[in-house]
């Protein structure tokens, strides 16, 4: 098999895992996010589209970067090759999994903080 072909086959792979992946941690993701931010809906869907659109860049240029246009001397041999387009299928996997705890992590905080300055501005506004 060309080298050219299993390059072809794993940027095929990582796409397809951003493609899938992506929309499945989202739809498991709403209800969480519903309940974080529950006092401000509208807040909530607005942090998940900005939020999807910076894990779609993040997923995107580790993709491009890690693209080869050119054979590299050392994939003299399959293994190799195979070895270094896995090591990319499992970053990509562990860059994902990394996003989206620290994400499930931050968003109660996000959430509260987000919370209180709507509740800080309803204050002020009323004491006006």
């Amino acid at each position: 098999m060309s080298w050219w072909a299993i390059e072809l086959i794993t940027n095929i792979l990582l796409i397809g895992i951003v493609v899938i992946l992506g929309p499945l941690i989202k739809r498991f993701g709403r209800s969480y996010a519903g309940d974080v931010f529950r006092a401000n809906p509208r807040t909530g869907k607005s942090y998940l589209v900005l939020m999807d659109i910076a894990y779609y860049l993040i997923f995107v240029s580790l993709i491009l970067f890690t693209v080869t246009f050119q054979k590299p001397y050392e994939w003299n041999d399959l293994g190799k090759q195979l070895e270094d387009e896995v090591i990319r299928v499992g970053i990509l996997l562990l860059l994902m999994g990394i996003l989206h705890g620290l994400n499930v992590l931050s968003l109660p905080l996000i959430g509260r903080l987000l919370g209180l300055s709507r509740q800080f501005d309803e204050d002020t506004t009323a004491n006006s």
